[in-house]
């Protein structure tokens, strides 16, 4: 083998070295052709110029001879003729002398030769006339002039054939040329086509060489695959003798400590099995696993017919088995607890809608999580965590004896608890009520006490899918949370139900603001003392497939769902447009007071937003007041008062919404820079009767007048409650009293008659 693949390689370097040496002498003949070719084109160009040249030159001597003479008659000196004329005629004798020499045709030659002469007997006349003619004899320069008009002509007729010249040069040069391009293309041609041709040869006998010589080494190759192959490899014949084992067989028998027979005899029975399956399905090859001590073997039986052998591949997949398992167990259990994780949780819940039987499936969550991180760090939080996970792993098994069940963690914060039985809800309210005291009893890190929320479910009462199980016990999970004074939540179709609801309405409010179906209703503010109009409140109000939704239902959902900055920059967009109308209409000092959610009042761009929707509708900061509640404004109290001071440089008033109800403190009516407070309708609306309501009212209006605010109070229905206002020192009220809130075509006509009706009053 050796021998012929010297042989392959002796002839291919020979038919190499013929076709190299052939290439040589062709690309040498072919090079020195181009050269020839080039050189006579360079030369026959080189002729062609000179001709150009000499018609050029002439063209110029023929112009010079006219300008001598013109010179010899402006100024009579004669010496022009003599030295300048003189020399140019021969000049242009000599250029047609060389033009002959050249090749240029004899007929377009004498035309020209014909033409000077001409010009030198005109020439001679002209200074015969000169010099003998009477200069002060008008008949002398009509001569000349009628000399220098032929002069003229002569040269005119020149230049035709001159041109007929360069028309006939001009064509031998491109006739030249393309008989040169074509040679020059031709010879090219030959050089491709023969490069082709050598490489194509060289790719062919070269590949038939290469392939020659490595089918010989793969020969080689395969015969010594047995022997060096890592893997154990055994051959049997059909009576299940051993025909033949390779090295890594020996040292596999050797590190499992067994022999031949041995072996033998532990994969007896899988190797029939899958000596049978591979008859039966027609198939080559087929695989077992088997396990000899602590080791796994892939054994990958092949059937080869042409030698009616089986050849058994052995493969120690021992590792990966140990690899997998470990996976396996990672994807199923949480690593820091032990506990099954989420992925597990959820095959069992399809295992137990499966299996049809009753069950009930709980959440538990850690209260304040995040609180616990803040102030105690991850690391320790996460070993709590584990402490706890042990703790109700132990709990439930001793609570639930023999019930089967099963804890899982199923986030970073929640576990899940699947208790396969019919338990009520009484015996569920129990074990909730017996784990909470062993938590409260017991120290997490000797400084923690932990608080749990729990939300249960039952199956298949509550739900009959593993995902709608997870779905009731999450919504169960979620109640429990919102409610302070309970920790547990059971579900039940009336939670479902309101849920659903809740869901519903917020999918239906998401699209009225997507398609701006809801509607500003405003409520006039009047000043009590000057019996005048002074602002507006903006309201929202929704219709519903012709129903109208309470803002008491819609409002806090579109503020636990993040909608309410959408919702709030639509309702500032409008009222702004609002504002701007009124202003058109003459209500130039109308004030329109907007209400800012806190999410929204908290929004980074909150500040950009008023400051844009104010450029956009070309509204005075002044007349747009916005309401904010004593809720904002107690947290974060140093970005409150920067956002509030931005506010207020931007020209917009401020005002406190519902003043009284929630954190009122006296410290920051002095510290923000805000313009108007505004009594909460819980202390008018018993005004009259209720002596504690008018007390805390009176108070808060001398408070106000004393820091220079204005005051309206809302909620004002009655007319005793406007007078005992009035009376207090309450500039500004709104109410039923005045009016309802009004949408906006409504709004237009009551300013337009509160306004008629104060002037009649006022005549």
């Amino acid at each position: 083998m050796e021998l012929n693949s010297a042989i392959l390689k002796r002839n291919a370097g020979l038919i190499y070295g013929v076709i190299i040496l052939l290439g040589t002498i062709l690309s040498g003949i072919v090079y020195n052709s181009t050269q020839n070719i080039k050189q006579n084109a360079l030369l026959l160009v080189d002729h062609e110029i000179k001709v150009f040249e000499r018609l050029q030159n002439l063209n110029s001597l023929f112009i010079e001879q006219e300008l001598y003479l013109n010179e010899y008659y402006a100024n009579q000196n004669r010496e022009v003729y003599q030295t300048n004329f003189n020399a140019t005629a021969d000049k242009v004798s000599s250029d047609l002398v060389e033009l002959a020499k050249v090749g240029v045709g004899l007929e377009y030659i004498n035309q020209l030769s014909l033409i000077q002469l001409e010009t030198i007997k005109l020439a001679s006349e002209f200074d015969d006339n000169m010099q003998l003619g009477d200069a002060s004899d008008s008949k002398m320069w009509d001569l000349a002039r009628t000399h220098l008009e032929i002069l003229a002509m002569y040269r005119i007729q020149i230049k035709p054939v001159i041109a007929k010249i360069t028309e006939s040069t001009n064509e031998r040069i491109v006739k030249q040329y393309n008989n040169t391009k074509q040679s020059l293309d031709t010879t090219n041609q030959i050089v491709l086509a023969y490069s082709v041709m050598i490489i194509l040869i060289a790719y062919f006998v070269g590949r038939a060489i290469r392939t020659s010589i490595m089918v010989s080494v793969r020969n080689r190759r395969l015969a010594l695959f047995p022997e060096r192959n890592p893997n154990a490899i055994l051959s049997i014949d059909v009576t299940n003798e051993v025909k033949y084992t390779n090295p890594a067989m020996l040292r596999l028998l050797t590190n499992l400590k067994i022999d031949i027979d041995e072996f033998k005899e532990v994969i007896a029975i899988p190797l029939k099995e899958t000596k049978s399956k591979v008859c039966t399905n027609h198939d080559q090859q087929d695989k077992f696993e088997v396990e000899i001590g602590d080791s796994t073997l892939e054994c990958n039986l092949h059937w080869l017919s042409d030698l009616e052998n089986w050849d058994l591949h052995i493969l120690d997949i021992t590792l990966k088995k140990r690899a997998e398992a470990q996976m396996h167990y990672q994807a199923f259990h949480d690593m820091e607890t032990g506990l099954f994780n989420k992925n597990q949780f959820l095959a069992d819940l399809e295992k137990v809608c499966e299996i049809d039987k009753n069950s009930v499936v709980g959440l538990v969550e850690v209260r304040h999580y995040s609180h616990l991180i803040t102030r105690l760090g991850l690391q320790q939080t996460s070993e709590i965590i584990v402490q706890l996970a042990l703790l109700l792993n132990k709990e439930l098994k001793t609570l639930l004896q023999d019930v089967p069940h099963t804890l899982y963690r199923t986030s970073d914060k929640q576990f899940s608890v699947v208790v396969q039985s019919d338990i009520c809800n009484r015996e569920i309210a129990n074990l909730v009520n017996k784990l909470e005291k062993i938590i409260e009893t017991f120290s997490f890190e000797n400084t923690v006490n932990l608080e749990l929320d729990f939300g249960f479910t039952c199956f298949p009462e509550h739900a009959s899918e593993a995902q709608t199980i997870v779905k009731s016990a999450t919504i169960a999970l979620d109640s429990a949370i919102k409610i302070d004074h309970s920790s547990l939540v059971i579900f039940s179709e009336q939670l479902g139900d309101s849920i659903s609801k809740e869901i519903e309405l917020t999918n239906d409010l998401r699209v009225a603001i997507e398609k701006q179906q809801l509607e500003l209703y405003f409520q006039p503010q009047l000043d009590i003392q000057k019996n005048q109009i002074i602002g507006v409140e903006t309201l929202i109000r929704w219709q519903l497939r012709d129903k109208f939704i309470p803002p008491i239902d819609f409002i806090p959902l579109a503020e636990k769902t993040g909608l309410i900055v959408p919702l709030g920059d639509w309702i500032l967009l409008n009222a702004c447009n609002k504002a701007a109308a009124l202003i058109e209409q003459g209500y130039k000092d109308i004030v329109v007071a907007i209400n800012i959610s806190p999410q929204q009042f908290n929004h980074p761009s909150f500040y950009d937003t008023v400051v844009g929707v104010l450029e956009k509708t070309q509204v005075p900061a002044e007349n747009i007041e916005l309401e904010i509640t004593e809720g904002v404004i107690m947290y974060n109290e140093t970005d409150t008062i920067a956002m509030l001071q931005k506010l207020k440089d931007s020209g917009v008033k401020l005002s406190i919404d519902d003043f009284g109800t929630g954190y009122s403190s006296l410290s920051y009516l002095k510290q923000f820079p805000i313009d108007k407070l505004k009594i909460d309708q819980s202390f008018i609306r018993q005004i009259e009767l209720n002596k504690d309501d008018k007390a805390i009212v009176s108070t808060v209006i001398e408070l106000g007048n004393n820091l220079g605010l204005t005051l309206i109070a809302e909620g004002v229905e009655e007319l005793s409650h406007m007078e005992i206002l009035s009376d207090l020192g309450c500039q500004e009220i709104q109410g039923y009293y005045f009016s309802r809130p009004l949408p906006s075509a409504k709004l237009d006509l009551f300013l337009t008659e509160f306004g008629a009706k104060n002037q009649h009053s006022n005549t």
